[in-house]
Order: C-alpha cells, then structure tokens, then sequence
C-alpha cells in the first residue's frame, strides 16, 4: 500500500492518507496518554516499537463483515485501518478502535506468544477490556443490567468454539460474552495470577468451555443470598 505521509513520535510510527494527518497526530497524543498504562495492565516492561498503517481509500479496506466507517486489523508491526472521518463515528470511537488492535499486538507479541494458536475470546476480551470500549460499564448498575441481558439466554456455551473463520463470533454475541469473561477473571485474581493465566494456552481452554456458565451460577446464587436476607 501506498501512504502520503509518515509521522514519527517516540515509539509510534504512523503512515497514513494527506487526508488523516490531522487525526494521525490527535490520535499520537491519545496514544501517548494510555499506552504506559496498557502495558502495565500486561506486565509488558521493554520497549515497544509500534507502526500503524491508516488510510480513507475504501479500495484498501479490505472489508470483511461488510462497509463500515471504521475498520481494522492487527499486524506483527503493529496495526492497519480504514477510517471514514465523515462516516457519523467520533473520533474517540476510533481512537479506541485503534488501541482495540494495538492490544491485540501487544498480547500477541510481547505476552502470550507469537507462534501460539490464537483464542479467539481471550483476544477480543482483553482487547475490549484495555482499550477503554465499554468503559461505561465501569458503573456498576450499567453492568449488572448488562450482565443480565448478556447471560440470560446463555448456557452451555463453550467460549472456545467461536471464531471469526466461521463468523461464529460475531454472529453469536462473541464480543460481549468475551468481555464478560475477560473481566470476570481480571476481577476474581490478582494481576500476577492474571498474567499468568493470560499467558497459559491450557489455562485459558480450561477456563472457556465453562466459564460464563460459572458466572451465570454466582450471580443467580447471589440473586438467591439476597432474596433470603
């Protein structure tokens, strides 16, 4: 691909369209902002030397789920998007959905491993969890009601078995019901346990085939405790 400029801070490099630069430095800042505080969440102490590739042209999209007004992927380099300024998003929303695929990066090549298969949930949760994209749901109440309209119908679902090869993922609540999961293990151990668990293939299998079904159990046992109170 080509691209008309380069912009270069620090350790993020940008190549993108005439018609991004003013985003491409916003986002810099944004970047420079929330990146220590991603790698602490990730136990990532080196250097990270970080390219993202943007540009406005649809013919270098490469849409997968259809048009969209943005539209990324995560690479050994870093990350590339399609991003629509006039497509009716927020530049936040797009901020995020750029740090959304740097996560991706980072927990791929400075945590988890490069040449490990891939988990599609644990993937798409720390993603969502790290990069601020349901930050709303930091109110508690907000969670709760989301909680509720996420699990309701879910049982026996083997987080492991979804993926985005089939569009399993996407097509059966893939995104939320990672989320939860994601969560619910960065708030039941402690970030050394954490780490360790994120980092273990076995580990995280185990934890898929059964994990929201586990959630699911302690938030109705809960439900019970306080009627009974």
């Amino acid at each position: 691909m080509d691209f008309d400029l380069k912009i270069k801070k620090n350790d993020l490099t940008i190549f993108c369209s005439n018609g991004l630069e003013n985003f491409s430095n916003e986002f810099i800042n944004y970047f420079n902002e929330n990146i220590d505080e991603i790698k602490e969440e990730l136990s990532i102490n080196k250097d990270t030397k970080i390219i993202v590739a943007i540009t406005d042209d649809e013919e270098q999209a490469g849409f997968v789920y259809g048009k969209s007004t943005f539209h990324g992927y995560f690479n050994d380099t870093g990350a590339f998007a399609y991003i629509n300024l006039n497509g009716g998003k927020t530049k936040e929303y797009m901020f995020k959905g750029l740090i959304h695929e740097l996560v991706h990066h980072l927990y791929k090549y400075y945590v988890y491993g490069k040449d490990k298969e891939r988990i599609t949930w644990v993937d798409e949760g720390l993603a969502q969890l790290f990069s601020g994209q349901k930050e709303d749901l930091k109110d508690e109440n907000k969670y709760k009601l989301f909680l509720e309209e996420n699990l309701e119908y879910c049982d026996n679902v083997n987080l492991n078995e979804l993926n985005h090869n089939d569009r399993s993922f996407g097509n059966k609540n893939g995104y939320n019901l990672s989320y939860i999961a994601i969560r619910h293990l960065y708030e039941t151990y402690n970030h050394e346990e954490f780490i360790n668990i994120i980092k273990s293939k076995e580990k995280l299998l185990e934890f898929g085939s059964t994990i929201l079904d586990q959630i699911k159990e302690n938030k109705n046992s809960n439900r019970t405790i306080l009627k009974s109170l």
